[in-house]
């Protein structure tokens, strides 16, 4: 009996979960919830051309939401500036080791601090397999 090929036999093509580019961070926020249940792990990034202000500090998070609508923190992507270009990434999901297993919802949360901190040119990226 002939077998056909395989079909989705290796890894899938990463999906982009959540993008935006070249924007000016003034104040803490997020992206809103996103849609996660295609994803089961994944890579954050973040690039920031230039930052002003006294030991501005840029760091972001990937959340996940349960049945109930709470939010947890299940990784940090950390960026801590005095000038740019910068860029940093982190994994999350089961396969980065963390053990946290994603739900249909999550969400890309970012919270500055300094004295007057802002952060130009920043790029967000959320990626998932």
């Amino acid at each position: 009996m002939a077998h056909g090929p395989l079909v989705n036999a290796g890894p899938r093509d990463p999906l982009t979960v959540y993008t935006a580019t070249g924007q000016t961070i003034t104040a803490s926020g997020d992206s809103g919830p996103l849609d996660f249940t295609a994803i089961s792990s994944g890579l954050a990034s973040v690039f920031v051309t230039g930052a002003t202000g006294t030991s501005p500090s840029l760091t972001c998070y990937i959340d996940v939401q349960d049945a109930n609508g709470h939010w947890y923190q299940i990784a940090t992507v950390g960026v801590a500036l005095t000038s740019g270009p910068n860029f940093t990434f982190g994994n999350f999901g089961p396969a980065s080791g963390s053990g946290y297993v994603l739900t249909g919802v999550g969400r890309f949360r970012w919270a500055i601090s300094g004295t007057t901190p802002s952060f130009t040119g920043v790029d967000f990226s959320v990626i998932g397999r």
